[in-house]
């Protein structure tokens, strides 16, 4: 009864709506059909509750189109690939829809309008077999006001006043207005180790410092600085040592104990907000200490190479692991709205410089104390990876983003030679998605790395 009710209120407000238009029009002669696409111009709420389907028979197409020409609708704004029929169902199964309003374009012509100027036409849109090429638009596709606003980040949008967004990658949470977003990241994508091939997570509280006050992008961008503050973690379990996560592949790097210190800064000019640098670092609290012990079951191990030896240790190292220690980038970015007017299509632009380095360091066993130890200093043999060709350098990253009526994202990044594909899509409205990454090194494999790594998470976006 509730939906019958809603649909019955929002199709008498619909139609007073259009009626009044078409007798403005029809008594000022109005002739700016600019002023006259804002006058029939309907709530995106609204639509949902009414048929609306586009027109796709090219001989209809092209006479709708040299209709909206011939009555002198601007050239400019009309398409005839996108002819659009909002109508409103009635009791009559003989004639089960009345035509309110025909798109061509972003020109809008009511039915009284037709009806005075091209009623042929009108008749035609509206029988009922309707025998002409058509497509329904589904009452859950239009997009509305929240959707179709202009914002940076799909998963972390700035035209919301709470946030929340749990996936295996990542969980994100936002309460209020302050701009402040608490993040829990779980892997190292921009040095191209996602989720746990990193062997690392981290802790990141982002924190606005300077507003926007350019009125025509403070709502995408509403602060021109961001600063971000946080602390990084190693991962000491491994998912593949479950058998409900078997689909996962065992990882061959980690982080060392002592945490991280993670920071980093986004600065948008003032005089083109869309333009920015963004300057982000994680470094190691701690240097790796023969005087602290370790559970070496938490790290994956390698055979020693015979080329490891450690002259200073009264014993030889048992195994090795590989640490990732300290990355870093410094990149400018763009931020790119096809349209600014309907912003659906958003591209996003980053290039700049990327570092890393990733440690070897030996395991030791004191049998006497029946401990297990790090070590690299006084260790020979032992390997660092660190950038030292142009490759290891670039690091470049392209997104694209469509918020229309089936919201989806894509991005692909190249950094440490390595390849790096993001995509999420909706599966349920805008509360349930799945997102997939999946990382493929561009150069010789490295020890820890693998040839592929492809993972998918559900996603669960929650925005009032």
């Amino acid at each position: 009864m509730t939906n019958f009710l809603r649909r019955s209120i929002a199709s008498v407000l619909l139609f007073l709506a259009v009626s009044a238009v078409g007798t403005i029009r029809a008594t000022a002669q109005e002739s700016d059909s600019s002023v006259f696409t804002r006058l029939t111009s309907i709530d995106p709420e609204l639509l949902q509750y009414f048929p609306r389907w586009y027109v796709c028979e090219p001989d209809l197409q092209a006479k709708i189109f040299n209709a909206f020409r011939v009555l002198g609708y601007r050239r400019e704004n009309l398409n005839q690939q996108q002819v659009v029929v909002t109508a409103q169902p009635t009791p009559n199964d003989e004639d089960p829809f009345e035509i309110l309003i025909v798109e061509c374009g972003t020109e809008r012509m009511t039915a009284q309008e037709m009806s005075t100027n091209i009623p042929n036409m009108l008749t035609r849109l509206s029988e009922r077999r309707r025998a002409y090429c058509y497509t329904e638009i589904p009452a859950t596709r239009p997009p509305t006001q929240s959707q179709t606003e202009a914002i940076v980040s799909f998963m972390r949008p700035s035209n919301v006043t709470h946030s929340f967004m749990l996936s295996a990658f990542e969980q994100t949470l936002k309460i209020g207005k302050s701009g402040f977003w608490i993040s829990n990241i779980l892997g190292t994508d921009q040095a191209g180790y996602h989720f746990w091939n990193a062997g690392e997570g981290k802790i990141v509280l982002q924190r606005p410092l300077y507003e926007n006050n350019d009125p025509a992008t403070r709502r995408a961008i509403p602060y021109l600085i961001n600063a971000r503050l946080g602390v990084g973690y190693r991962l000491s379990s491994d998912p593949s040592s479950s058998s409900l996560l078997d689909f996962i592949p065992s990882r061959r790097l980690d982080a060392s104990y002592g945490g991280k210190f993670v920071g980093g800064l986004n600065f948008h000019l003032p005089m083109m907000p869309e333009f920015g640098a963004s300057v982000n670092m994680e470094l190691p609290l701690r240097s790796i200490d023969a005087g602290q012990t370790i559970n070496p079951t938490t790290y994956t191990q390698n055979e020693v190479r015979p080329s490891v030896t450690a002259p200073g240790f009264e014993s030889d190292p048992i195994a090795t692991v590989n640490l990732l220690r300290s990355t870093g980038q410094v990149t400018f970015f763009y931020n790119w709205w096809v349209n600014p007017k309907f912003p659906e299509n958003f591209f996003r632009f980053d290039l700049g410089i990327n570092y890393f380095e990733i440690r070897e360091a030996a395991v030791f066993r004191d049998t006497a104390e029946r401990t297990s130890f790090l070590a690299i200093s006084g260790v020979r043999g032992l390997r660092t990876w660190k950038p030292n060709e142009v490759g290891d350098w670039v690091y470049a990253k392209l997104e694209y983003r469509n918020q229309n009526a089936f919201p989806f994202g894509v991005s692909v990044q190249y950094a440490n030679q390595i390849l790096l594909a993001h995509a999420y899509l909706p599966l349920l409205g805008q509360w349930l998605y799945i997102e997939g990454k999946y990382a493929q090194p561009l150069r010789g494999l490295r020890s820890f790395e693998r040839e592929h790594v492809f993972m998918i998470s559900p996603v669960l976006r929650l925005n009032f």
